[in-house]
């Protein structure tokens, strides 16, 4: 985009036979710049939200100002989302029921990013830990749901 604006500006430079100051070169390149930075800042979530499967619920959404984007002080766009993928698998143990689940939660730092955490919740104290599936074991505090929380409604219902 930079070197498209810049070009336009030196195109308009050489018609105005060199009448129109130099420094619009630099200028134009520069706004092409930030306004392309503008247009993903507030475009990548919907982006990312039209490539979710079906079944996927989001569940938060992160908004974050930055200094380097002044416009996100008047309306911040959203950085980062969490994502449930609608799958789960249920076991019971102890008369509890317990179901184990994903979160995915893409991240829109200067380069994308995507973390992914299994968590077992227990549907009726309403209680889920951190789980490394690959080890088999919990790797975390215990967290206390709500009753009203989109994760619980989902998995547990």
């Amino acid at each position: 985009m930079a070197v498209c604006m810049g070009g336009l500006a030196f195109g308009l430079v050489k018609l105005s036979r060199n009448r129109l100051p130099r420094w619009l070169i630099p200028a134009f390149a520069a706004a092409g710049m930030l306004g392309y930075l503008a247009y993903y800042d507030y475009t990548w979530y919907g982006f990312k939200r039209n490539q979710l499967p079906d079944g996927a619920a989001i569940v938060a959404e992160h908004r974050e100002a930055s200094f380097f984007r002044p416009w996100s002080y008047v309306f911040p766009s959203v950085n980062s989302f969490t994502v449930l993928d609608g799958k789960f698998s249920e076991k019971a143990q102890d008369g509890r029921r317990l179901v184990e689940y994903f979160e995915y939660t893409f991240r829109k730092d200067p380069i994308e990013g995507l973390d992914t955490q299994a968590f077992v919740l227990n549907c009726e104290s309403l209680e889920r830990v951190p789980f490394d599936h690959l080890e088999g074991r919990i790797s975390g505090a215990v967290q206390k749901m709500a009753e009203h929380d989109l994760i619980v409604r989902r998995a547990c219902d």
